[in-house]
């Protein structure tokens, strides 16, 4: 497949692939970890069908509703009681399961991202993402659930994966943000892409972004408390192969933008 073919026919030229910058870009990302393994999971969610989640050594078998499937599975032990999962809904990848659960609080919130044909597009994207908020088991969770939230708006970050993944962020209001490369290979690109915010617990958050020049999306849980995120990016290659490569940076606030009375985004 032509490499141009899979961007957006605007990018400008030299503007680079998935594959040109991911590399190296999960050095600043937790470790994975294997708690779960010969456990299970049952999650109950508004307005979606329960999912059961049963791990074994190295794959999880999963069953949402009437859909079901083994996949690899990539576990993060965040903090003390959270946990970031990931994997794949299909043998080709082209749909993955992200989510973050804590297990004291018994919260969840999921994110299903999804690949839309060539040609395609949902608001401006080829990637698209569905979210789902829900409790572990039957019984009643505690504290308050995950929210959409305006919290980050104004905030201006650094988000640094590796040595040579230096990534500024501008969040702009509830639907886009903002993000310009400072060192790697895409150094002075930059563009304003699609964007979630939710609120998790106090300054933790989901953020994900679906681009619109790379098909490719990401789900990130940014934990501002300990200054780091994990999460994932899901894309499409040069050669037209869908990758779901783990991600993770060092993260930090660098500035606030204060509108005046009466004045607001979107």
């Amino acid at each position: 497949m032509d490499a141009l073919s899979v961007l957006n026919p605007s990018a400008e030229p030299g503007w680079k692939n998935y594959e040109d910058f991911a590399q190296g870009i999960d050095t600043n990302r937790l470790p994975s970890t294997r708690h779960w393994q010969g456990k299970n999971l049952n999650l109950t969610f508004e307005g979606a069908e329960p999912l059961r989640l049963d791990f074994h050594q190295e794959a999880l078998s999963w069953r949402w509703g009437n859909e079901r499937g083994v996949s690899a599975v990539d576990e993060v032990y965040l903090s003390p009681d959270r946990y970031f999962f990931s994997f794949a809904l299909d043998e080709q990848s082209a749909e993955c399961l992200a989510m973050v659960i804590n297990c004291a609080t018994r919260r969840v919130l999921a994110v299903r991202c999804g690949i839309l044909p060539v040609g395609e597009t949902q608001g401006g994207s080829r990637l698209t993402q569905a979210f789902f908020c829900g409790a572990l088991g039957d019984a009643a969770p505690g504290g308050k659930p995950p929210e959409l939230t305006r919290e980050l708006i104004g905030y201006r970050t650094l988000n640094i994966y590796s040595p040579h993944h230096y990534y500024e962020h501008v969040y702009i209001n509830t639907e886009r943000y903002a993000w310009q490369n400072l060192r790697g290979e895409q150094f002075g690109h930059g563009d304003m892409d699609y964007a979630t915010y939710y609120k998790f617990e106090p300054d933790m958050y989901l953020f994900t972004f679906r681009e619109k020049i790379i098909p490719v999306c990401s789900v990130f849980f940014f934990d501002y408390q300990t200054g780091r995120c994990t999460g994932i990016f899901m894309g499409i290659t040069a050669s037209g192969d869908v990758q779901i490569r783990p991600a993770g940076a060092l993260i930090s606030k660098m500035s606030f933008t204060c509108y005046p009375t009466g004045v607001a985004p979107l």
